[in-house]
């Protein structure tokens, strides 16, 4: 099965909070979801603290993710920074791309049918 993609930035309805928790310590930043599929996603943030991670620490990094996605159980999910970058306004933005290093099979499964049922009421 293809995996669905879900593009929140494109639709203005969508604003997805999310937590994204140090699997390391017990910090918690916030972020807002940009992009979804069952392999990962990206979020943006101006969390003070990400601004303040250089690249080596903040490619470093694995997070529990914490958030809503119409009903769907996100609950465990675990992901890798694969990349980031500046957001619109670089010196308080950043872009953030997650891989998922831990999902099951039911979550990708949901996150897709929940993407493609969200695709078709825009």
């Amino acid at each position: 099965m293809k995996d669905a993609f879900l593009r929140m930035a494109d639709r203005g309805r969508y604003i997805i909070p999310m937590l994204l928790r140090d699997t390391r310590s017990p910090v918690a930043l916030k972020a807002v979801l940009l992009d979804l599929s069952a392999k990962g996603l990206k979020c943006f943030s101006n969390d003070r603290r990400i601004l303040m991670m250089s690249e080596e620490v903040l490619l470093a990094k694995t997070f529990k993710l914490e958030f809503d996605f119409f009903g769907v159980d996100t609950k465990g999910l675990v992901g890798r920074v694969a990349h980031f970058r500046p957001g619109k306004h670089p010196e308080f933005e950043r872009q953030i791309g997650l891989s998922f290093t831990k999902i099951t099979p039911t979550q990708a499964r949901d996150i897709n049918r929940a993407i493609e049922s969200a695709g078709k009421s825009v």
